[in-house]
């Protein structure tokens, strides 16, 4: 079987042309997609749903504007949105996750001091400052109780 090297050649061209003809996504949708997926895969999903949602809605918009055909400048703004908007979900599941871990630290410190509290240990002010390193105190020594020195005047 004998192929026709112009054929294959018209083939070939036409196919890359085809391709060529795809516009690229402007870089705001491609930085939007990436802050999306980070946004998706922290804790915005668990902590902040409804941030995402309003950030995977506005990833949507710009995804069909740019398929659409639509003008360019208006797919990089929305995309320029959804990408901003990922970006405050992400951060506010962040918030949401380290208020989680406050919170948890706290109950924390109050078990434990309520424990010290109920051993009868000295309650101790956490905004207190520590003593420097090197200068710890020197150990309570147990005595007897003061009483007033009396002086008496011997003549």
């Amino acid at each position: 079987m004998r192929t026709n090297h112009g054929t294959v050649a018209i083939l070939l061209v036409g196919g890359l042309l085809g391709c060529a003809s795809a516009p690229l996504p402007p870089k705001e949708l491609i930085e939007a997609r990436k802050s999306y997926e980070r946004a998706r895969m922290s804790a915005a999903a668990e902590l902040a749903p409804a941030d995402l949602r309003g950030a995977t809605e506005a990833m949507e918009r710009a995804e069909r504007a740019f398929a659409g055909g639509s003008e360019l400048a208006e797919a990089r703004d929305l995309a320029y949105l959804a990408g901003r908007r990922a970006q405050l979900a992400e951060s506010l599941g962040r918030t949401a996750a380290t208020e989680r871990q406050r919170g948890a630290a706290l109950q924390a410190y109050g078990e434990v001091h309520l424990a010290l509290r109920r051993r009868g240990a000295p309650a101790v002010d956490p905004a207190a400052p520590a003593a420097p390193p090197g200068r710890e105190k020197a150990p309570a020594r147990s005595r007897a109780p003061e009483r007033p020195l009396v002086i008496l005047n011997r003549r």
